[in-house]
């Protein structure tokens, strides 16, 4: 089940972001051709760009793929390096944390006020409240690495160490 909701955490991001470059290659080349724009096409990649930034920082942060600050770092023993992890992951959790409320409170707030698209009149919360899943998966993938982090690869778990 876990490897299944993994391989979904990837999947999302990667299908809409093929949509949006399909969707948006087939708006210049009827915008070209006929002279006419697809309706929406650049509010609903907007959207939908959202939607892949949120789930793709999940994604990041599941494979402890994002950016890291090596200071310290090669200077510490195994013991201060799975301290620093953890500190760094609470710190992520408490920053993730607060951008999912303020998002959920968002989303509350698009669907109260009934925000549509201007040309195809499209719900705009459906795409708020799919971005606002991709902080929640974030926030139980921090969660998981406070409370209980995986064990360091070959490498000793800093990403550049095989470089």
């Amino acid at each position: 089940m876990k490897q299944r909701l993994l391989a979904f955490l990837e999947f999302v991001p990667s299908v809409l972001l093929l949509f949006m470059a399909i969707l948006t290659s087939v708006s210049v080349a009827s915008r070209y051709l006929f002279a006419y724009p697809l309706p929406d096409e650049y509010e609903i990649s907007r959207l939908l760009l959202s939607v892949v930034v949120c789930w793709g920082i999940a994604a990041a942060f599941r494979h402890n793929d994002h950016i890291q600050l090596d200071i310290f770092w090669s200077a510490l023993g195994p013991r201060a390096k799975r301290v620093l992890t953890r500190i760094g992951a609470a710190l992520c959790l408490c920053i993730i944390g607060g951008f999912s409320f303020a998002l959920g409170t968002k989303v509350i707030d698009v669907f109260e006020a009934g925000l549509l698209t201007v040309d195809l009149e499209l719900p705009v919360w459906g795409s708020r409240t799919a971005a606002w899943l991709g902080t929640l998966a974030s926030f139980f993938i921090l969660l998981q690495q406070v409370i209980a982090p995986s064990e360091p690869e070959a490498h000793d778990g800093h990403p550049d160490a095989t470089v």
